[in-house]
C-alpha cells in the first residue's frame, strides 16, 4: 500500500501548489470533482467492464475490492490533480506529452513492484489515453470560460452530481456496508459498481440537474431528494439494495441529503465566472 500512499502524496502536493497559485479552493474543488468523474468513468469501462488490468494494494482478498480502492486512489489522487493543473495553467502539448510519459513510467514502476498487473492492457495505451485526456480537459476549460451557452456549465454539474452520488457507494462497499445486487456478474463488488455507476446514479444525477435548472423556484430541489429516497426504498424492498453490519436506510438518507447539499452549494458558490444566465 506504500506505493499508493506515494500517489496520494504526489497528488496532494500538486493540488496544494495549484490552489496556492490560483487562490480559489472552491473552484479548484469543482474542477477536481469534474476531472475525477471523467477519469472514474473512463477507467470503470476498461477496469470493471473489460477487466483490462488489476490494482493490488493488498488491502482486500477480493480482487474487485482491490480494484475499487486502487481505482479511487489512482484517479482522485494523481490523475485528477494533474488534470486540474493542466486546465488552470493551460500546459503546452510538450508538457502534456512529458506528463503522459510520466504516467507510463509510474505504471511500469507499479508493475515491477508487483502492486499492479496488466491483463490485456499495455503501458503505451496509458500514454495515449493520458495524452488525449489532458488535451481534452485543457480545451474543455477554454470552452467553459469562453462560450455563452448554458450547456457546458450544466454538463459540469451533471458530472459532479454523478460523482458525488457514486462516491459514498464505492466507499461503503469497501467497508462491506452497502451493495446493489442485480446479478449482472457474479462478483458483488463489480455487480454493484456496474449498476450504481453506469445506470442508477447517472439517472439520479440527471434528475437532480433537471430540478436544478428548469423550475423557477429553488424549493423544487426538494423533489430530487424525495425521488432519490423513494428509489432507494424501492430497491431495498426489491432486494437490489442490500445493507450489512447494522447499516440501514436512515443512514443512507442522511448521506443522500448531505450529497445534495454539497451539489447545490458547489453550483451556487463556484464557477461564478461561467454562471448560466437567467438561472433562478
Amino acid at each position: 500500500m506504500i506505493w499508493y500512499y506515494g500517489l496520494i502524496v504526489i497528488g496532494a502536493i500538486i493540488a496544494g501548489c495549484t490552489v496556492y497559485r490560483k487562490g480559489n479552493a472552491g473552484d479548484w474543488l469543482t474542477y477536481f470533482l469534474l476531472t475525477t468523474a471523467w477519469t472514474w468513468v473512463g477507467e470503470a469501462i476498461v477496469l470493471f467492464v473489460f477487466d483490462a488490468y488489476a490494482y493490488k494494494p493488498g488491502f482486500y482478498q477480493d480482487p474487485f475490492a482491490e480494484n475499487i480502492i486502487g481505482h479511487i486512489i489512482a484517479n482522485s489522487a494523481l490523475w485528477a490533480s494533474i488534470a486540474v493543473w493542466v486546465m488552470y495553467f493551460q500546459s503546452s502539448y510538450l508538457v502534456i506529452g512529458l506528463i503522459a510519459i510520466g504516467f507510463m513510467g509510474v505504471e511500469e514502476l507499479f508493475l515491477k513492484a508487483g502492486v499492479y498487473n496488466q491483463h490485456w492492457w499495455q503501458t503505451y495505451m496509458t500514454g495515449i489515453i493520458s495524452f488525449g485526456f489532458l488535451i481534452a480537459v485543457k480545451k474543455w476549460f477554454t470552452l467553459l470560460h469562453e462560450t455563452k451557452r448554458k450547456s457546458p456549465r450544466i454538463i459540469v454539474f451533471w458530472t459532479i452530481a454523478w460523482v458525488i452520488l457514486q462516491t459514498p457507494t464505492s466507499v461503503l462497499m469497501l467497508f462491506d456496508k452497502q451493495f446493489f445486487r442485480v446479478h449482472w456478474v457474479e462478483n458483488i463488488y463489480r455487480d454493484s459498481t456496474l449498476f450504481s455507476g453506469f445506470l442508477y446514479h447517472i439517472l439520479m444525477a440527471s434528475i437532480i440537474i433537471v430540478f436544478m435548472y428548469v423550475p423557477k423556484n429553488k424549493y423544487w430541489m426538494a423533489a430530487p431528494f424525495l425521488m432519490l429516497v423513494a428509489a432507494d426504498a424501492i430497491l431495498l424492498s426489491a432486494g437490489v439494495l442490500i445493507f450489512y453490519h447494522s447499516w440501514n436506510l436512515t443512514y443512507l438518507i442522511c448521506i443522500r441529503a448531505a450529497s445534495l447539499l454539497i451539489i447545490c452549494m458547489l453550483e451556487r458558490f463556484t464557477l461564478n465566472g461561467v454562471r448560466v444566465e437567467n438561472k433562478t
